[in-house]
């Protein structure tokens, strides 16, 4: 888990990490639960609603994934199917 403590919290920023993560993601995306865990973003889904605002077409697919502490937990998957139009 990365040091949210060292992480710049501005939506700003959350977006940043995010997008890089689902660029790096190559097709495989980005749980929720991984974004908050992994990349301190509190609110995913309305990161994930201001990416789509400036233009990323991004998919988003319901799993179950088992947590940390072995509980089966419901969440989205984000997709980077396109990045904005230039």
């Amino acid at each position: 888990m990365t040091d949210q403590t060292k992480l710049p919290n501005s939506a700003h920023a959350q977006r940043t990490r995010l997008l890089a993560a689902l660029e790096g993601a190559q097709g495989r995306g980005v749980t929720s639960y991984a974004a908050n865990q992994e990349l301190g973003i509190y609110h995913p889904p309305a990161r994930i609603k201001e990416l789509r605002d400036t233009g990323h077409n991004i998919v988003r697919l319901w799993e179950t994934i088992e947590t940390d502490i072995s509980r089966p937990r419901r969440v989205a998957r984000y997709v980077l199917i396109s990045k904005e139009a230039n």
